[in-house]
């Protein structure tokens, strides 16, 4: 059954009006060209027949006689189908096969004469003189029903035909359409907590394909949008908790009772310490989400990424009484400038923050093997061997340089997560390692692009 609110149904109903249309159409025209070419072929004998009676008379003293032979050629000129007579001038009947059909004046021209006969009439002449006339005449019936059977047929077969092409176009269309209704089904289905389902695009490169394939893309990019989501609660969750935890503690400690002026200066201080690791640490998780939705593809150059993230730590690098040794060659890579320089600020910065105070923190941009490479190397006591192993997880921090540090060196857990994000976002790779002398060295990796001009 055709519904017609449904696409099955219009394009079902749709191809059956084409499909009933053209199929009418040939049966019209194939009708009338059997109908002409069936008039065509009888024209041509009736005018062949008249030709050869024209013949067959003889004519003495100017009139138009027939002996038994010229009787004989005139019956084998008649046929079943062809009717035929010889008239003299005066138009009486010297012989004919059947009742002469009423024509009106004989002529030279073919007509359709009443009853639907056709008929070829011709003058016999000798001399130029008109001593007699030629009939032929056939009756259209048998063209009649021809074309009554041949219709008989186009009406049984068109309905026929085109019931099996609905039915075979129904189940055509129907397996065309399977995408979409999988992709209907699919879409009313999806839940925010469940993004993982996929549609597989059918095979081909059709309009079908392509928008399965596209559907399929957005359903990964709204679930890794979703993952990333869900990782920044739970990461922000799990972090917050404690921090907010102690603040919480001291707050309701103070107000138990009346404390002294240097218990509550303990207190705030207390709570201004962790007050400030939690703005340290939204910052790195805002940063670390930032991070995850990187899709910039710009060309970029390194050196000039460089030498902003080093202005904008120069400050720091003079209160800590540390320089900076610059070996920057000029490389152009493709990806975000901005989330770029952020990656190489945070590697920069624990460089700083882990070199002692009149120690070098070097940083070199060469092109090698069709790569940039940024290599951030410092002074410091270097990666520790689970550092190497798990520095770029998030939240993991060494705890040797939790439990001997008092300062910020500790960090979220963050930072290298961080630039190992952006760093892949870009196509690239990042490398942790040792000095053979001490220090720690990080290596960024990108894929060299030829220089441009970068405006």
């Amino acid at each position: 059954m055709i519904d017609p609110r449904t696409l099955r149904g219009r394009l079902g109903l749709g191809y059956a009006i084409a499909l009933l249309a053209a199929l009418t159409g040939f049966a019209i025209v194939t009708l009338v060209m059997v109908d002409r070419t069936q008039r065509a072929a009888l024209d041509q004998q009736l005018a062949v027949a008249v030709r050869t009676l024209v013949m067959i008379p003889d004519v003495r003293g100017g009139h138009v006689s027939l002996d038994r032979g010229d009787l004989a050629d005139f019956r084998r000129v008649t046929s079943s189908h062809i009717d035929a007579a010889l008239l003299d001038a005066h138009g009486t009947i010297l012989a004919a096969s059947a009742p002469l059909p009423k024509v009106g004046t004989a002529t030279t021209a073919l007509f359709t004469a009443p009853g639907d006969i056709r008929v070829e009439a011709s003058t016999i002449e000798r001399n130029d003189v008109v001593v007699g006339e030629a009939l032929a005449w056939h009756a259209l019936g048998p063209v009649a029903d021809v074309d009554r059977r041949l219709a008989i047929a186009f009406g049984i077969a068109i309905p026929t035909v085109a019931v099996l092409a609905i039915v075979l176009g129904g189940i055509v269309v129907s397996r065309a359409l399977r995408p979409l209704t999988t992709l209907a089904a699919l879409a009313s289905e999806i839940e925010a907590h469940d993004l993982s389902a996929r549609i597989g695009a059918p095979p081909g490169k059709d309009e079908l394909a392509r928008l399965c394939t596209t559907f399929d893309k957005m359903l990964s990019r709204l679930e890794a949008a979703f993952e990333r989501q869900r990782r920044f609660t739970s990461d922000a969750s799990h972090e917050l908790r404690a921090p907010l935890s102690v603040i919480r503690a001291e707050a309701d400690l103070m107000i138990r009772k009346q404390r002294t002026p240097e218990e509550y200066e303990r207190a705030l201080r207390s709570i201004a310490a962790h007050a400030d690791e939690l703005e340290a640490l939204v910052r790195d998780l805002l940063a670390a989400a930032r991070a995850e939705a990187i899709y910039g593809d710009e060309p970029i150059d390194v050196c000039g990424v460089a030498e902003a993230a080093l202005d904008r730590l120069a400050p720091l690098a003079r209160a800590r009484g540390v320089r900076f040794v610059r070996d920057l060659d000029p490389t152009f890579v493709r990806g975000d400038a901005t989330a770029l320089r952020r990656a190489l600020q945070c590697v920069v910065h624990n460089a700083l923050t882990f070199s002692p105070r009149g120690a070098a923190v070097s940083v070199a941009v060469e092109r090698r093997d069709g790569a940039a490479r940024i290599v951030v190397a410092d002074n410091g006591p270097g990666f520790s061997a689970e550092a190497l192993e798990h520095a770029t997880e998030r939240f993991w921090r060494d705890e040797h340089v939790r439990s001997n540090r008092d300062d910020d060196a500790a960090g979220s857990g963050l930072g290298l997560s961080i630039v190992d994000t952006i760093v892949r976002s870009c196509g690239g790779l990042l490398q942790l390692g040792n000095r053979p002398r001490g220090g720690a060295v990080v290596t960024i990796m990108l894929p060299a692009q030829p220089a441009v001009n970068v405006k």
